[in-house]
């Protein structure tokens, strides 16, 4: 039996290439156990990111400190964290196209739990590595978007590429709510013939139940008063950068991924806005993989509605059907219905809360949760 483990993160517990490893370790652990043999089970692991933390991983092929491929040029420099602070972020450049990672520079990851606030967050970092990248020779930039900490429309990139956004007496404004006009250097004009795609893990419009502000901005700090202020402030931004470039995206999917940067490089930056497990998957040659397997295992820390929005679980679901696989899925909790599992092709789901007491231990111990259940799923081989 030939098995691809082909896990997301799980969030605040272990990486991609941890869950993978445990689940390969307590999978194998559980097979010899039952049938006293270890040369018939074959498992290979491809860790994955769909756009979101471990998105640089997946282009280098593993650590960025340890990477051996000479075509990859991983650098290191300060950028602006969320909050302004000084910190040093990565980013890749393979030939003329450079790979950047938002969540490695305007992430909730970088935050302390007391620090979320997405009106105190700022994608202006991000603006600093595409300068950077650009200023090095890149003709193309990859930007996986998933995991911000922000809810700014990509104002904050945008200053950072040359934009300038005002008051009405004429001073820079940095909330989205007190933009009166909109001014670009000679600087941006330039940045708008470079070639952008972004890699995003969500398919969220701009704007209204489904928008950035309402669905994730309560994720990144936000109460209910927030979450209204916010809808009005991206709303009004929305207007003024619509009028100012004669491009209407709002609605589009992806335009409300990061907090609405995925809006900012379609508006101004005309970028291609592809879902980060399809670009991942080619550049990991995922769906071979797939095909040659008997059993496909992905996963994640929490599976729910949003899963299959966009996601690597979703993207995962889609080829294994195609392809006629066996599905299953393990994770920290989940709040799917039967119904969701049966329509994804799910053949079982293992939640580590059926283990752990409480869903903060599955967090916290997630290593031995993971690796005990994996080790019981081999009875299902």
């Amino acid at each position: 039996m030939k098995i691809l483990i082909i896990p997301d993160k799980f969030k605040g517990s272990l990486s991609s290439e941890q869950a993978a490893e445990i689940i390969a370790s307590g999978l194998k652990e559980g097979y010899i156990t039952l049938t006293g043999k270890s040369d018939t089970l074959f498992t290979q692991i491809q860790p994955m990111a769909d756009g979101g933390e471990g998105t640089l991983e997946v282009i280098a092929g593993g650590d960025l400190h340890e990477c051996l491929n000479r075509d990859i040029n991983v650098i290191w420099i300060n950028a602006d964290d969320p909050l302004g602070r000084k910190i040093s972020v990565p980013y890749i450049i393979r030939g003329d196209v450079a790979y950047i990672e938002m969540a490695r520079i305007s992430g909730l990851q970088l935050l302390g739990r007391n620090e979320y606030n997405p009106l105190n967050a700022s994608t202006y970092g991000l603006g600093e590595v595409i300068v950077d990248a650009l200023k090095k020779g890149a003709e193309e930039i990859i930007v996986g978007i998933g995991g911000s900490a922000t809810n700014d429309g990509g104002m904050g990139m945008l200053r950072a590429l040359g934009y300038k956004f005002v008051n009405n007496l004429g001073d820079e404004v940095f909330g989205i709510g007190e933009v009166a006009y909109i001014k670009k250097s000679e600087t941006a004009v330039l940045y708008e013939n470079v070639r952008f795609t972004v890699v995003s893990d969500v398919s969220n419009p701009l704007l209204g139940e489904k928008g950035a502000s309402r669905v994730y901005s309560p994720q990144k700090g936000a109460g209910r008063e927030m979450v209204n202020r916010l809808e009005s402030d991206m709303e009004h931004y929305a207007t003024l950068c619509e009028d100012y470039t004669g491009k209407r995206f709002r609605d589009l999917p992806g335009a409300g991924a990061a907090g609405g940067t995925g809006f900012a490089f379609m508006t101004f930056l005309n970028a291609h806005i592809e879902p980060g497990w399809k670009y991942l998957f080619k550049t990991a040659d995922v769906r071979r993989k797939i095909e040659d397997c008997d059993l496909v295992i992905t996963g994640e820390g929490n599976v729910d509605s949003q899963s299959f929005s966009g996601k690597l679980l979703s993207g995962v679901s889609t080829i294994a059907r195609e392809y006629g696989k066996r599905l299953w899925v393990f994770c920290g909790d989940s709040q799917i219905d039967l119904d969701t599992i049966k329509n994804a092709g799910i053949e079982k789901l293992f939640r580590l809360t059926e283990l752990a007491p409480n869903k903060y231990t599955a967090i916290f111990e997630a290593e031995r949760y993971l690796k005990k259940i994996s080790i019981e799923s081999a009875t299902f081989l």
